[in-house]
């Protein structure tokens, strides 16, 4: 069995009820289609967690926000935040 929330997919974060619940699972198992939402996931690749494309899958990296990655930043920021990139000359 395998399971995930429907928040980590591409297409089924805002999605309600009704709509997910009309899947169809494609040839053996290997596909999953939503037809109302106009989305397909490939069972192999959600195993190894690619829960879309490469394009949506880098404008959720970092989204998350949580009261530790806050209290990291704030003590990041006190500290002078991100050190400055150092340029190396080899001669």
């Amino acid at each position: 069995m395998f399971a995930f929330p429907p928040g980590l997919a591409e297409g089924l974060g805002e999605a309600s009820e009704d709509p997910l619940s009309a899947i169809e699972v494609l040839g053996l198992g290997s596909g999953l289609r939503w037809e109302k939402l106009g989305v397909d996931l490939h069972v192999p690749s959600l195993l190894v967690g690619v829960f879309g494309t490469r394009s949506w899958l880098a404008r959720q990296g970092g989204a998350a926000k949580s009261a530790a990655k806050t209290i990291a930043a704030r003590a990041n920021g006190a500290k002078g935040g991100r050190p400055r990139k150092r340029h190396w000359r080899f001669n």
